[in-house]
């Protein structure tokens, strides 16, 4: 199975520095493949997502949207890796926190802070705010004070530093505390540093 993908991105902190850092950790050597905003939706894109949306993959001869199946699927690939446990706990919390993560907190995270930065209508954060001001302080303190989510390094992190370091970049949340603590020892990690995925956090 070769250890080479085809990664079609925005830039290094969009959803695809998700897959990037997945890849990275599995030991993919990464080819990418810049789109410029609004390329997206032109007919020669769709062909490769007919849904216009970034991050793509090819891998294997097949190409693989939407950035969380896109992490999952590469994790599969290599159970011997860890990123999805297999013991029964560690994945209750595994799927938990991911589920957290990519269904309750990431879409409107990301929509908060493209309407604060001027991308998306303003009126996006002020539907937002009210769910994010509710649920993501409660989800940034369930960070573990040691070590990972779920004891050793999986996927769950990797989803749950995505939301969070939006949310810090947001002025949702304030790098400091367990979950400076947190971040900090993701940052420190090999792969995060080549995927480049917490650049210009904490400087």
């Amino acid at each position: 199975m070769s250890r080479r993908l085809r990664l079609w991105s925005f830039a290094d902190m969009d959803r695809s520095g998700k897959v990037r850092w997945t890849a990275r950790e599995l030991g993919y050597e990464i080819e990418e493949a810049r789109v410029r905003m609004g390329d997206q939706t032109g007919d020669s894109y769709r062909q490769l997502n007919p849904y216009g949306q970034v991050p793509a993959v090819e891998l294997d001869g097949q190409t693989l949207i939407e950035s969380n199946a896109i992490c999952l699927s590469l994790a599969e690939r290599h159970p011997e890796a860890g990123l999805i446990p297999q013991e029964q706990g560690s994945r209750d919390r595994f799927w938990q926190s991911v589920s957290l993560a990519t269904s309750s907190l990431e879409t409107p995270v990301v929509m908060y802070y493209l309407a604060k930065s001027g991308f998306v209508d303003s009126a996006w954060a002020d539907l937002s705010a009210g769910p994010l001001k509710a649920k993501l302080p409660v989800f940034s303190a369930s960070m573990p004070a040691n070590g990972y989510i779920c004891g050793d390094f999986t996927l769950a992190d990797i989803f749950a530093a995505y939301v969070l370091r939006i949310g810090v970049q947001a002025g949702l949340l304030s790098l400091e505390g367990n979950l400076a603590d947190y971040l900090r020892r993701l940052m420190t990690r090999p792969a995060a540093q080549a995927a480049r995925f917490f650049e210009g956090i904490g400087d």
